[in-house]
């Protein structure tokens, strides 16, 4: 009885100190907020913000180029000799590629084979 009771007063002379350190262990470690918890959700919310900042600048390109599309007729006429190799009736188109291109388009096409 004798250790029984020397615990029972420990604990009532520290109940303040063991009812911190109990609250402090549920809040710090078992809880579903808890500290262990919070680190994995704060790493992932600053991926989003840096994600968020990617497609804002992303967006804010793409907007830039419809608003010079919009305006500018030479653009329209610019991207579509270069991108869709359209011409005039009276142009010729010649096509020039590197020697690098064609050796690494080459190499591409052989792997995914």
């Amino acid at each position: 009885m004798s250790k029984i009771h020397s615990a029972w007063l420990f604990m009532c002379k520290h109940k303040y100190f063991i009812t911190i350190l109990i609250i402090a262990l549920i809040v710090g470690v078992v809880d579903e907020d808890s500290f262990l918890n919070r680190h994995p959700r704060r790493v992932r919310i600053d991926m989003l913000r840096q994600e968020i900042a990617h497609y804002k600048n992303q967006f804010n390109e793409a907007d830039s180029k419809i608003r010079e599309l919009e305006t500018n007729k030479k653009a329209v006429e610019k991207i579509a000799r270069e991108r869709y190799l359209m011409k005039r009736t009276d142009e010729d188109i010649f096509i020039f590629k590197n020697e690098q291109e064609e050796s690494s388009s080459n190499l591409s096409e052989a792997d995914s084979e």
